[in-house]
């Protein structure tokens, strides 16, 4: 009742020339509550405008409240206050379906009360203006910059914001590569934003942040404004710099010329390794998995429309192209970590030396220096504290003339290798240098060899070419008779002699990033460990060396001269020399019976995920947990080191995880 008689409620205007009914739905408290909402925004607004005039620095935090937060808050006050009207509405309506509603209030200046709140809205407004349309603006500022990208976000971009200052694009901010210009993509990259935002609040998103590759735009209208491909021609020359890991630390210095090359006969031949960019004709290719890095069919589109199809997974040339993402090829397909390169611990370690950041003269600083930053630790503060305790271990221990005289230098050693750690591998996250593979070279990930690889073959059985000379001239100091020092051109010369399969294995296969020692055990790890049964990831199980350890080496089984891998055809023969033809039959069945344990012990693993998912937390649902990623670990080593390399090993392993785990029924979900 009291609701009818506001709404009926009349005042005089114009000194009682007339009568106005005031609109009821303009009063209530939702409404005023939108108002008040509207009013403290606009005050912390003009507040937060002051203090940004007056502070020295900008602060990303301050910044993502002044130009994000309360510009929100004014849009929720006036939405509020909208809902208000509107449920004011409807309750007069609801109440008198006969109500006589306004749809705006009506105005007259004549008022001496209307004029007054006139003037007082107007001049709110004439102030309030100008100062959101520059809130505004530098809100879509902030969004655009550096510290927006990295800053607020804290642990989920910590690795890529560590290593961006690093990279030759720490000028260029992230949204010129991740956006670029022009609205359409502004507004994708925002509602995905948005999305990005709420995964962080409840803490869902993926360790590690999987890579952007495929969700970038592509190279021309993003990398291209500043690298002109038509620009493109010509070598370059490369230093390398490598440190063995004897106690000496002796240097190799590798020098070469890359071709670098170009695709625009007016600047120079259309070769090397920019041929790729063609001006006129297209390369293609598709990728089956997320990181693009498998990749079993290319096309090459020559500028005469002459199509070359080459195919790495058996199919003919002419079959419909595999199922995965298809892609032209552009700059990010090789360089797909211009900001944001992860240097594994070798590389990092080399360049410190060569800088004088580290003292070579300190023994096994290189080796030392590697094996702590490759050790797993749980964050970055015990990582500090294992990589001091190590260091500081070994040189007293074992070199204690060098402790007492370097003791400085080798105090400086641990800074820096805390120092390499803390920018190439990042616990929270799950992320060190081998996560996000660099696709320049092909050292330390496949990079070229993704294509490059000696089985991508066109219907003439051709192959793409994967010769070192192809994009490389390596520089080889020659000294002349007279004295005089002379450069000679030609291919790379490996360290060691390589023959048999180890003259055509690819690069990454050995370099790994880690220790490289030159033996069959240095590189084949996994395989060595399961042998002598000292891999880490067979502790806890009830598992002994294999019979053979120590009496038989790789070369027994395996012929190193051989240019294929070890098939079971040719270990059987090997093993022939010595034992009878009924042991050549036994490995077909060893290696059923291992099939059928490896079986058990997934479905063992299935069961234990389900059971894990049904449960409520808990010491058991942890306990579980852990008994799941120790059994995972385990097959993982199985699976990479072959589980003939020590069968008993292999079964005892795969029987006990195909026991399971006793654990306590899932509760009422």
């Amino acid at each position: 009742m009291g609701d009818h008689v506001e709404r009926r409620q009349e005042e005089d205007v114009g000194g009682g020339a007339g009568v106005r009914r005031m609109p009821a739905s303009w009063t209530g408290p939702i409404v005023l509550a939108g108002v008040a909402i509207v009013l403290l925004g606009s005050l912390l607004l003009v507040t937060f405008g002051l203090f940004s005039l007056v502070s020295p620095t900008s602060n990303p935090y301050l910044d993502l409240f002044g130009y994000l937060v309360i510009p929100g808050l004014i849009i929720v006050g006036l939405l509020v206050a909208a809902v208000g009207v509107a449920l004011r509405r409807w309750r007069i309506r609801r109440l008198d379906p006969t109500a006589r509603l306004h749809r705006l209030p009506r105005v007259d200046l004549n008022d001496p009360r209307q004029r007054r709140s006139a003037v007082y809205l107007g001049g709110f407004v004439a102030l309030m203006v100008p100062v959101v349309l520059v809130s505004s603006y530098h809100g879509y500022q902030f969004t655009d910059s550096v510290s927006f990208c990295t800053q607020p976000c804290h642990r989920v971009m910590a690795p890529e914001a560590t290593t961006y200052p690093f990279s030759a694009h720490a000028r260029v901010r992230c949204a010129e590569c991740h956006i670029g210009s022009g609205a359409s993509w502004f507004i994708k990259a925002k509602v995905s934003g948005v999305r990005q935002v709420v995964a962080v609040l409840r803490d869902t998103y993926p360790r590690p942040i999987p890579p952007a590759i495929q969700h970038l735009r592509p190279a021309a209208e993003t990398c291209e404004q500043c690298h002109w491909p038509r620009k493109f021609y010509g070598a370059q020359l490369r230093e390398r710099v490598h440190f063995a890991e004897d106690e000496a630390n002796s240097r190799r210095d590798i020098q070469m010329l890359v071709k670098t090359g170009g695709g625009d006969e007016m600047t120079g031949r259309v070769e090397g390794i920019h041929m790729h960019m063609l001006l006129s004709g297209s390369m293609e290719y598709v990728a089956t998995d997320a990181s693009l890095q498998t990749i079993p069919w290319v096309k090459w589109t020559r500028p005469n429309g002459e199509e070359r199809v080459y195919r790495a997974d058996g199919e003919p040339a002419t079959a419909p192209p595999p199922v995965g993402e298809r892609r032209h090829l552009d700059c990010m397909d090789c360089h797909n970590r211009p900001a944001h390169k992860f240097p594994p611990p070798a590389v990092a370690v080399d360049l410190y030396l060569a800088r004088g950041r580290l003292d070579v003269s300190l023994p096994y600083i290189k080796r030392e220096a590697v094996r702590t930053l490759v050790a797993e630790y749980p964050d970055l503060t015990t990582a500090r504290r294992e990589i001091a305790a190590h260091f500081t271990d070994f040189y007293r221990r074992r070199y204690p003339a060098v402790w007492a005289a370097k003791g400085r230098h080798i105090e400086v050693a641990i800074e820096r290798v805390q120092e390499i750690y803390g920018y190439t591998v990042f616990p929270g996250m799950r992320v060190d240098w081998r996560t996000y593979p660099d696709n320049i070279g092909h050292l330390y990930a496949p990079g070229c060899f993704r294509c490059h690889d000696g089985r991508h073959r066109d219907r003439f059985g051709d192959p793409i070419r994967r010769e070192c000379t192809l994009c490389h001239d390596f520089l080889s100091p020659v000294r002349h008779e007279a004295g005089r020092l002379l450069i000679r051109k030609g291919a790379f010369v490996h360290p060691f002699e390589l023959t048999g399969i180890h003259a055509t294995v690819m690069c990454h296969r050995c370099h790994t990033g880690a220790l490289l020692e030159p033996t069959c055990g240095g590189c084949h790890a996994a395989e060595s460990g399961l042998y002598a049964a000292t891999a880490p990831a067979l502790r806890g199980y009830r598992v002994a060396a294999s019979p053979m350890a120590g009496a038989v080496g790789c070369e027994g089984c395996h012929d190193l001269a051989r240019d294929h891998p070890a098939s079971e055809a040719v270990v059987g023969e090997a093993c022939a020399t010595c034992h009878d033809e009924t042991y050549r039959a036994s490995l077909a069945t060893w290696r059923a019976r291992l099939a059928a344990a490896r079986d058990r012990a997934e479905q063992a693993l299935a069961r234990g995920h389900r059971a894990r998912t049904e449960m409520e937390g808990g010491a058991a649902s942890e306990r579980l947990a852990a008994w799941h990623r120790r059994s995972e670990t385990a097959l993982r080593l199985l699976d990479r080191a072959g589980p003939l390399h020590n069968p008993e090993a292999a079964m005892a392993v795969c029987e006990e995880i195909a026991g399971g785990i006793e654990t306590p029924s899932p509760g009422p979900r």
